[in-house]
């Protein structure tokens, strides 16, 4: 869970360009523009989110657990983490997404790139990520980030079968 990592629930890591913050409640549109785009939703291996409602359900149920990528005062991607005890790994992931009209920038990469290197001045375990095979720019992002694909694995998520590629 990415709140467990901070002291206090007000974190903001910067970067040159970029700042990550915790989600807020005030998120839920940028949620939804992320989360509601299909080509996202099908790239992600996740459920295309259909209204607003879901967005804000999204946040109640992630608040604690995801991360909001904001470039100047725009909410510009997003990065969840989680858990599975059903999984090979004793580990907790990252999934990682991002609008459309600000891929290609290098923003993902500064912002997870940031991310690692804050866990790593805490001492604290660098999660894996959590990649639907054939995502090319999700990959291309984890491989300058510096993990490394430990290959695929069937899992069950939510009650159906899906190939995932673990990254560490």
């Amino acid at each position: 869970m990415i709140i467990d990592l901070f002291e206090e629930e007000d974190v903001v890591i910067s970067t040159e360009r970029l700042s990550l913050r915790l989600m807020k409640e005030d998120d839920a549109a940028d949620i939804f523009e992320i989360r509601g785009d299909s080509n996202t939703a099908s790239d992600a291996g996740i459920p295309c989110m259909k209204s607003i409602e879901e967005a804000r359900d999204y946040i109640h149920r992630w608040i604690e657990d995801s991360m909001i990528i904001v470039l100047e005062d725009e909410v510009i991607g997003l990065i969840e983490s989680y858990t599975d005890d059903e999984l090979l790994y004793d580990s907790y992931f990252l999934g990682y997404y991002m609008k459309k009209k600000h891929r290609n920038k290098g923003y993902m990469t500064e912002a997870l790139t940031a991310l690692k290197n804050w866990w790593k001045e805490k001492g604290e375990e660098i999660p894996m990520l959590w990649i639907i095979p054939g995502n090319v720019a999700s990959e291309r992002v984890a491989t300058k980030c510096g993990w490394t694909s430990l290959g695929c694995h069937l899992v069950d998520m939510d009650g159906f079968n899906q190939f995932v590629e673990f990254w560490k």
